[in-house]
């Protein structure tokens, strides 16, 4: 294929405009799957720049995970991308929701880390798997009269994987970050998305850093923001089996110190702090201080950079681990429901 409008020709000329057309936009994405290649990288595609975003996640993995996460979890909130995650059924248990969030990092890890030209690339066998299953979800819910997958909630998705970072760098621990690796990460996205069928018109990666950061910043404020501070109970439910899900990847991670993390991120108190329903246990409270006390940290120099080294081999390693060799997971669910298998063709 060949694209000959640029990416940045064919957005709204204004952040005011672009968030418009996120609100009001309800074109749903292609139910066919089709497999994308190296021959259908756009003509605006910057390899050095595209690497430089890469190298800004493989340096910093642990605020990248906990903005990935957060940010995933916080999405959710929104109602069209809740109703398709119900229909899915892939979060209706902690089982379920092992293997969801094991595939998405697993296959983030692909996306963010992969040599794009190298022979039988992870990279392009990770964003056909996502693919394919967007087509098939969205064809499953068109053929039961249902609507599909909007282009909206497919630019709001991306906030998941590159909002946080954007607005509140310094409490993921990615304060030092220099202009031209956000620059990176912000050019990574744009073809991220664009292969993943989002219609760069819509794509929230802006032309600047500055106005991918706005944009972004619309989107925690005005939308984020208002669906977690009314949470539907069925986001509730989602988000503890979320959590008992990922205590097979995390052993440390807790309940009620994720949801005020990830509240805190969108810029809000958690609801369960609005209502007065429930203050924090003190292992809550000191789980969620030990990883807020982390991403301080990293933002340090020397500290941060020791921090950030042990934690980018520890991280391989756990990544690794539960690719290939998810010993807990297996013990728990069976080999069958542990074991991770992101490429497959069915």
């Amino acid at each position: 294929m060949t694209y000959k409008k640029h990416i940045n020709d064919a957005q709204p000329s204004t952040v005011d405009e672009h968030f418009q057309l996120i609100l009001d936009d309800r074109e749903i994405i292609d139910s066919e799957f089709v497999e994308v290649t190296p021959d259908d990288l756009p003509d605006w595609f910057d390899e050095k720049l595209f690497k430089t975003g890469q190298e800004f996640y493989v340096r910093n993995l642990l605020g990248f995970a906990a903005g990935h996460i957060t940010g995933l979890t916080a999405i959710i909130a929104v109602p069209d991308i809740l109703e398709v995650l119900l229909f899915t059924k892939r979060n209706a248990t902690f089982k379920l929701s092992y293997k969801r969030f094991a595939e998405t990092l697993l296959l983030m890890y692909a996306l963010l880390r992969s040599d794009i030209f190298a022979p039988n690339s992870k990279w392009f066998n990770a964003l056909n798997v996502i693919r394919r299953r967007h087509a098939n979800v969205n064809k499953r819910r068109v053929s039961r009269g249902l609507h599909g997958i909007y282009q909206k909630d497919m630019a709001i998705t991306q906030f998941g994987f590159l909002g946080y970072i954007f607005v509140c760098p310094e409490k993921l621990g990615l304060a030092r970050s220099t202009y031209e690796e956000m620059k990176g990460y912000n050019h990574l996205w744009q073809v991220i998305g664009h292969l993943l069928d989002i219609d760069d018109r819509i794509n929230i990666c802006r032309r600047t850093v500055e106005e991918t950061t706005e944009l972004c910043r619309r989107i925690q404020t005005e939308i984020i923001a208002k669906h977690l501070k009314n949470p539907r109970p069925e986001f509730l439910r989602m988000t503890t089996n979320i959590v008992h899900g990922l205590w097979y990847i995390d052993f440390s991670i807790n309940e009620d110190s994720f949801l005020v993390l990830t509240y805190d991120l969108t810029g809000i108190k958690c609801w369960f702090h609005i209502k007065n329903t429930k203050p924090l246990s003190w292992y809550s409270y000191l789980n969620l201080k030990y990883r807020q006390t982390t991403m301080c940290l990293l933002n340090v120099p020397l500290i941060g950079w020791l921090l950030r080294s042990a934690f980018n081999l520890f991280l391989g390693l756990t990544y690794w681990i539960l690719e290939y060799y998810p010993i807990v997971p297996i013990l728990a669910f069976g080999k069958k429901d542990g074991q991770i298998v992101l490429y497959e063709k069915s």
